[in-house]
């Protein structure tokens, strides 16, 4: 399967589809949100506090050792909702978040890499 959202073998392109939301609660620390492989779809966060910033990182893996997919900041009372279409953002080994600091919780919307259907013949 490649990652990048073509299949050259195949000579046709990779779509994302929805599989699962991962709700995370309101944490201050390390929450291992998913195993498995994927993609996120859209990551909806918010800091919970309303008096102090957050900073949070996702990894691709079981750990903080593990490969980052980026830190996201969050000032009081702020939250986000970022979209990441058309493929997602893909993850080989897992979901897991390290909250560096502050508090927050979300939803991340996690799907799955398909091939996109061929269509032959005309309009």
């Amino acid at each position: 399967m490649s990652y990048q959202g073509w299949d050259a073998d195949e000579n046709h392109p990779w779509a994302a589809r929805f599989k699962t939301r991962v709700f995370v609660p309101a944490t201050t620390t390390t929450f291992k949100a998913y195993t498995g492989f994927g993609t996120i779809l859209a990551l909806v966060m918010e800091e919970t506090t309303g008096s102090a910033g957050a900073r949070f990182v996702l990894y691709d893996g079981a750990d903080a050792n593990s490969e980052d997919l980026g830190p996201f900041t969050l000032a009081a009372g702020q939250s986000f909702d970022s979209a990441y279409p058309p493929h997602g953002l893909p993850f080989r080994s897992g979901l897991f978040m390290n909250v560096t600091s502050g508090s927050v919780s979300g939803v991340i919307h996690i799907g799955t890499l398909v091939p996109w259907p061929r269509v032959y013949g005309g309009e």
